[in-house]
């Protein structure tokens, strides 16, 4: 019966604490917009799997919507503490080598979101998604070398198990696509984005490129062959630049006075330069700058397109909210549960057709995520930072000691 009342009363605790419903408000925004942008990606594409629109446009869009909401919203914030126009823009020289930070991130962001499009194809949502999580791995390696936090031996177990079931996951996918000759692993196809030939005018530039061959293989050595393509390249090196990307940000997020500082502030600073090096690419890229100049900007969009423009800028945002307010760890926490909801939805309506391997090795995949986060080390109560209820509580006890050997001294006189 103690333990029936303990348990609601810790209930009703985290239902009159507001964090517990920001948290669950973050994860579920996260999750339909991680869900819809990475269905979005799938079905803008064509039936060759190839992307009719520059995907590059895409993401510049995206950051400007990005940098025009947190800028109008940094603004009205700074004239309402009563700061003028020159306060306002105003850099003194000593803080310019400070705002040059944010453009690690932009820079890494960029190479991220572009190379999201490419993964998404290549694989298809359900398997793109897990192996994604590759990007756990590639987070705890980092953590421990860069940042030199430690995990428990359960938790490196936990992450050789993702790393085996991610392996085999992948190695049936990538002989499948060496037999049937995919399109999309040519590296040169990979980078460009091109178009159908009957949608197209008669300019070069508009046409579509032609991929490179593979090699073929028989069925026996397909089946029994890890074959590493450019999908596979690609899909580590997003992983590797996602968690640079969202470790680095957390911390500068954070870090001396960045909790005190506006959120709206420091992401105008971090979509200014995401804007810069989005733009940059169409400039300095030749087939990129070509098919702007001779096709359009807004050539071969669709409403899934638009559509995109938007849910990637909302989903940028509550990253930034994500990594404000809460963690990298709670962040890819969310991205699993995406990977679920993604695997679901393209079971049901994307016409994805598992293999028994793929039912075997999706749940390792997801219990090894759980283990690993289950397992976490705990610190010595010295080493923990108090939250304000357990400090709270701590001073309340503190001060009911201090009575109490008060009134034990009086009794004594």
């Amino acid at each position: 019966m103690d333990w029936f009342v303990k348990k609601t009363r810790a209930v009703q605790e985290c239902i009159q604490d507001k964090s517990v419903w920001v948290t669950i408000l973050l994860g579920s925004v996260y999750v339909c917009l991680g869900t819809s942008r990475t269905l979005l990606v799938k079905v803008s594409s064509n039936e060759d799997k190839l992307f009719e629109y520059l995907p590059v446009t895409v993401n510049v869009c995206a950051e400007l919507v990005k940098l025009i909401i947190c800028s109008t919203l940094a603004l009205r914030l700074l004239i309402k503490e009563g700061k003028s126009c020159r306060e306002i823009f105003h850099v003194p020289r000593k803080e310019v080598p400070a705002l040059f930070k944010w453009a690690i991130p932009g820079l890494l962001y960029f190479l991220d979101n572009l190379i999201n499009f490419y993964t998404i194809v290549a694989f298809g949502p359900a398997v793109a998604v897990l192996l994604s999580n590759f990007v756990i791995i590639t987070t705890s390696i980092l953590f421990r070398i860069v940042l030199k936090r430690k995990f428990s031996s359960v938790q490196w177990a936990a992450v050789l198990i993702l790393f085996l079931s991610l392996v085999a996951l992948s190695t049936e996918h990538s002989s499948r696509n060496h037999l049937n000759q995919h399109k999309d692993h040519a590296i040169d196809h990979i980078i460009v984005s091109t178009v159908k030939p009957h949608t197209v005018s008669n300019n070069e530039d508009c046409l579509p490129h032609k991929t490179q061959s593979v090699a073929k293989v028989t069925d026996d050595e397909a089946e029994n062959t890890f074959h590493f393509t450019n999908g596979h390249l690609l899909v580590l090196m997003q992983c590797l630049i996602a968690a640079t990307a969202n470790i680095y940000n957390e911390k500068i997020f954070k870090e001396g006075r960045g909790m005190e500082e506006s959120i709206y502030v420091q992401n105008s600073k971090l979509y200014t330069f995401g804007v810069f090096f989005n733009t940059l690419s169409l400039l300095i890229h030749k087939e990129y700058r070509n098919r702007v100049l001779n096709c359009g900007f807004f050539y071969g969009y669709n409403i899934y397109a638009v559509l995109l423009i938007f849910i990637n800028a909302i989903f940028g945002l509550t990253i930034a909210l994500i990594l404000k307010f809460r963690d990298n760890m709670f962040h890819i926490m969310s991205s699993s549960t995406v990977t679920v909801v993604v695997i679901t939805l393209s079971i049901a309506f994307l016409n994805f057709a598992p293999s028994l391997n793929f039912f075997l090795q999706a749940p390792v995949v997801l219990l090894a995520i759980f283990v690993y986060n289950a397992s976490k080390l705990k610190l010595p109560e010295k080493d923990v930072e108090l939250s304000p209820r357990r400090h709270k509580n701590q001073e309340r006890n503190g001060l009911l000691s201090v009575i109490e050997e008060d009134l034990s001294e009086e009794d004594e006189v």
